[in-house]
């Protein structure tokens, strides 16, 4: 399986190459290493500067000392990477859209997704596309996005009236609250997925004829 490796929006911005001080496979070494010497520091200092504000290096020195034995076994398959890995970048616009890239063939090539704006082949891109059709009022799209049970008696003209009538704000604060929660777990479990996110919230998901809908977003 390849395993995705994120670099600095810098290098897709510049179009030059990955970084050359330490490969992706080196950077999985050194952990591996850092990990079985139980050096918290240097383990810390390999973290995205995301997790490093979230974990001080006693926070991960704690963690190397609960798990000893499951992160050992980590350590071990850092080591022994199964292929090549998959450099790949994501660049956020200012829409807060994200455009996903991979490295390939001493090039960046860009997910051709991006072109398929309201995608339903995974929960999460479901999702994705029920925020961005409301935000822009592409009710045929959120239509579309139901399940097959629940459409029954619903078309395009009774979403416009219900979503942008009184329950407009009600309607734009779950989609605020949701875009800003997108990348958050998703369990799967066959045809299902739920994600929960916000304080109470759980959005819902049902595949069918290999697309993914929304059972309930909240």
């Amino acid at each position: 399986m390849r395993r995705p490796v994120r670099v600095c929006a810098l290098a897709i911005l510049t179009a030059c190459g990955p970084p050359a001080a330490r490969s992706p496979d080196q950077t999985l070494r050194e952990l591996a290493r850092a990990i079985r010497e139980r050096r918290a520091d240097a383990v810390w200092a390999l973290l995205s500067a995301e997790q490093r504000s979230r974990l001080s290096v006693a926070d991960v020195e704690a963690r190397l000392r609960a798990d000893p034995h499951e992160l050992r076994e980590l350590a071990a398959a850092l080591e022994r990477p199964d292929d090549e890995p998959a450099i790949v970048a994501r660049v956020v616009l200012a829409t807060g859209d994200a455009v996903d890239l991979t490295f390939e063939d001493g090039a960046w090539r860009i997910d051709a997704s991006l072109l398929d704006y309201y995608d339903q082949s995974t929960p999460r891109a479901a999702l994705r596309s029920f925020v961005r059709a409301v935000e822009r009022g592409r009710y045929d799209v959120v239509l579309r996005l139901v399940p097959d049970a629940d459409r029954e008696g619903l078309d395009e003209d009774q979403l416009r009236r219900a979503w942008s009538g009184e329950g407009r704000e009600s309607i734009e604060r779950l989609v605020a609250i949701l875009r800003s929660n997108l990348d958050r777990p998703i369990e799967v479990v066959g045809d299902t997925a739920t994600m929960a996110y916000g304080d109470r919230f759980v959005a819902r998901l049902v595949r069918e004829d290999g697309r993914w809908k929304i059972e309930d977003p909240d």
